[in-house]
C-alpha cells in the first residue's frame, strides 16, 4: 500500500529542498483518499455555482443547467482529487497543482469559446463565472481535505447535499420563455372604495367595484406599452427545446365590443441566439410588420375592477403578406385607473405563412409556433 503511493514500506517522509524551503509528505492512512477529498470539495464548490447560476441566462435549459452544473463539477473534483494524489509527494506540489488547474481553466475557456462560435451564444457568459469559482474552489479545497480524518460516511453529506440544491434549483433560472402574463405589467393599486357607475372617466378618477361593459368604459383604448413573444420547438444537438424571441414593438388599438387591432415590428424580436435572430430578420425582410385584426372583442356584460375576463376574439392575422383567420385567447382586465391590461396566446402553422423550417444538422424546427402578446391600453379619449 505504501509503493502505491510512493513512499517505503515504513512511511518514511520524503523531504525536497529548494534553499531553505521544505516542502514534506507523509501518507496517513486514516485520511480521506484524494479522489473522495475531490468529490466534496467539487460538491461544495457545486452548491455554489448552482446558486450563482440563478440569475445567469443560459444558452440552453437542457444543457447547461443547475443539474449539469453539480455534475460537472463533483467530476472536475474527483479528476482535481485524483491529480493532487500524483503531485503530492513530489517537489512543490501546491504550486504544480494550482498551475495545473489554471491550465486546466484556459483549456477548458478556450473549449467554451469554440462551443459559443459554433453552437451556443452566451455560453462563455454562463460558464466562465461558474467555472472560476469551481476551480478557485478546488485548488483551496482539495489539499485540505485530503488531510481530513472523518469517518468516509461524512463525505456523503455535502455530495447528497449538492445532488438536491442541483434537483430543486433545476428550471428556476433565467432562462427564456415565451410564457406571458397580467401578473407581469405593473398594477394600479388605490385606496379608493367608491365605484364608478358613470360613463364618464375623469383623468384622475379611480375605478372599483362592478363596472357595466363596455358602458362604464372609454369607448377606445390605445396600446401604451406591450411585449410579444414567439416560441417555436427546436431539436438541438439530439435535444428538444424552444426557441424563444421577445419584441417590444407593439403598437394596437382597442374598442370595446367591437375590434382589436395590432401590430407587430418582426425585425425586432431578440432570443438568446444571435445565429437564430438573423435567420428571423430575413424571413420579415420584405413584410417587416405583422398585423392582426379582430372584430370580436367582447367583454361581458359585467366586470368586476381588478379580476380577469376570458374569451376569444377571432380576426385575421397577416404574416409575410399572407393572412389567415386566426383564434386568440385573450384575458383581460380593468384596472383601477379605467385602463385595459390584456393578454392574448394563439398557435399557428409556420409554413402557411412562408416561414421556412430549419432542418440543418444542428437545429431542426418544427412547423409550428405559439405567438402571445401582453398590451396596456389606455383610454384615447
Amino acid at each position: 500500500m505504501a509503493h502505491w503511493y510512493g513512499l517505503s514500506p515504513f512511511g518514511d517522509r520524503r523531504k525536497h529542498r529548494k534553499g531553505n524551503m521544505t516542502d514534506a509528505y507523509r501518507f496517513d492512512p486514516k485520511a480521506w483518499h484524494p479522489a473522495l477529498a475531490g468529490a466534496v470539495s467539487g460538491s461544495i464548490a457545486a452548491i455554489v455555482a448552482a446558486i450563482v447560476s440563478l440569475p445567469l441566462r443560459s444558452p440552453n435549459e437542457n444543457i447547461a443547467n443547475s443539474v449539469s452544473v453539480v455534475i460537472v463539477s463533483i467530476a472536475l473534483g474527483v479528476l482535481s482529487g485524483m491529480l493532487w494524489r500524483r503531485l503530492r509527494a513530489g517537489s512543490n506540489p501546491s504550486k504544480m497543482f494550482a498551475w495545473t488547474l489554471v491550465g486546466g481553466f484556459v483549456a477548458a475557456m478556450l473549449a467554451v469559446t469554440l462551443g459559443d462560435r459554433l453552437v451556443l451564444d452566451n455560453l462563455i457568459s454562463y460558464v466562465a463565472p461558474l467555472a472560476a469559482i469551481v476551480f478557485v474552489t478546488l485548488g483551496f479545497l482539495v489539499p485540505v481535505l485530503s488531510k481530513t480524518v472523518l469517518p468516509v460516511w461524512v463525505a456523503a453529506i455535502p455530495i447528497i447535499l449538492a445532488l438536491a440544491v442541483g434537483l430543486g434549483l433545476f428550471g428556476r433560472g433565467n432562462i427564456a420563455s415565451g410564457d406571458l402574463s397580467l401578473d407581469d405589467l405593473a398594477v394600479v393599486t388605490t385606496t379608493a372604495t367608491s365605484t364608478a357607475t358613470d360613463t364618464t372617466l375623469g383623468s384622475a378618477e379611480t375605478l372599483s367595484g362592478e363596472l357595466a361593459l363596455p358602458g362604464d368604459l372609454s369607448d377606445s383604448f390605445t396600446v401604451s406599452s406591450g411585449i410579444a413573444t414567439y416560441s417555436v420547438p427546436e431539436i438541438l444537438q439530439g435535444l428538444s427545446t424552444q426557441g424563444v424571441g421577445e419584441s417590444s414593438g407593439v403598437t394596437g388599438s382597442i374598442i370595446p365590443g367591437g375590434e382589436f387591432t395590432f401590430t407587430l415590428d418582426m425585425l425586432s424580436f431578440v432570443s438568446d441566439q444571435s445565429r437564430r435572430d438573423s435567420k428571423v430578420r430575413g424571413w420579415f425582410t420584405q413584410f417587416p410588420e405583422a398585423t392582426f385584426s379582430g372584430g370580436s372583442f367582447a367583454l361581458p356584460p359585467t366586470a368586476v375592477v381588478g379580476e380577469v375576463q376570458t374569451f376569444e376574439v377571432i380576426g385575421d392575422l397577416t404574416v409575410n403578406g399572407i393572412a389567415r383567420s386566426t383564434a386568440w385567447t385573450i384575458q383581460a382586465r380593468v384596472e383601477a385607473d379605467g385602463s385595459l391590461s390584456i393578454q392574448g396566446e394563439t398557435d399557428i402553422v409556420l409554413s402557411e405563412f412562408n416561414i421556412e423550417i430549419v432542418d440543418s444538422g444542428t437545429v431542426t424546427m418544427a412547423d409550428a409556433g405559439h405567438l402571445e402578446v401582453l398590451v396596456s391600453a389606455t383610454p384615447s379619449g
